[in-house]
């Protein structure tokens, strides 16, 4: 795609066309903002046109948007033609559909990181934010805490309904603890029907971080107690 030094669309070739979904003719005197995903705010783009403007390219991803509505990944790089006096006269930019590959990486990392059945978060994820929680801990020397849990009666459960029913109640489990956190914890589940949950950011106070800690662990107990309508085959 080639535009003007002001941004107006003058040439695009097939590929543009095929990617995007607007005809050749569609897209000649158009701004390239026609394809903002929405995705990226001012700072982004304020970058880029810096980088443009001193370096004279820029190459990174970039979501954008087909004619269709149907946001997609864009591998670009976006070079200034500058004329004979050193201005920008125009803007040539090159770019591939990457959405696929975006794809298969986001699910590389959901098996990597999250437990397939309940969505929670792993051991090795689990690892991770512990680490980083502590690390935070130190810096902010506010408390933190951590629980490990397990559900009684579950092997009972399965044996006598089956896996299916007992993957049921894994799964009402994780999302009723994660209604009894905020967005800064993390319920991670650790195996089986254990469960561990990060609480972070408390505050300053020993007595009155253990007595935040002591209402969240009581709201996840009383969470977990109520009844469960789990439909299994039977």
């Amino acid at each position: 795609m080639i535009t003007t030094a002001d941004g107006c669309i003058i040439d695009v070739n097939a590929a543009v066309s095929r990617i995007t979904g607007y005809g050749h003719d569609q897209l000649i005197g158009q701004n390239p903002r026609i394809f903002n995903s929405g995705r990226h705010n001012q700072e982004f783009y304020r970058r880029l046109f810096s980088d443009l403007q001193e370096q004279g390219y820029w190459a990174g991803e970039i979501w954008n948007r087909r004619q269709n509505g149907e946001v997609f990944a864009s591998l670009q790089t976006i070079s200034a033609i500058r004329d004979e006096q050193g201005e920008i006269s125009q803007y040539t930019t090159l770019f591939s559909d990457i959405t696929e590959r975006k794809t298969m990486e986001e699910q590389v990392h959901q098996l990597a990181f999250f437990d397939a059945l309940t969505q929670l978060p792993n051991r090795r994820l689990l690892d991770d934010r512990l680490n980083q929680a502590m690390l935070a801990s130190i810096r902010s020397a506010r408390y933190g805490a951590l629980m490990f849990l397990d559900l009684d009666n579950f092997k009972p459960l399965n044996d006598t309904h089956g896996h299916v029913v007992g993957d049921l109640l894994l799964v009402e489990a994780a999302q009723r603890l994660k209604t009894c956190v905020r967005e800064i914890d993390t319920v991670a589940r650790f195996g089986g029907d254990e469960f561990v949950v990060v609480v972070c950011d408390l505050t300053f106070d020993l007595a009155s971080s253990t007595a935040q800690a002591t209402a969240v662990a009581n709201k996840i107990r009383s969470a977990l107690a109520a009844p469960y309508q789990l439909r299994g085959e039977h």
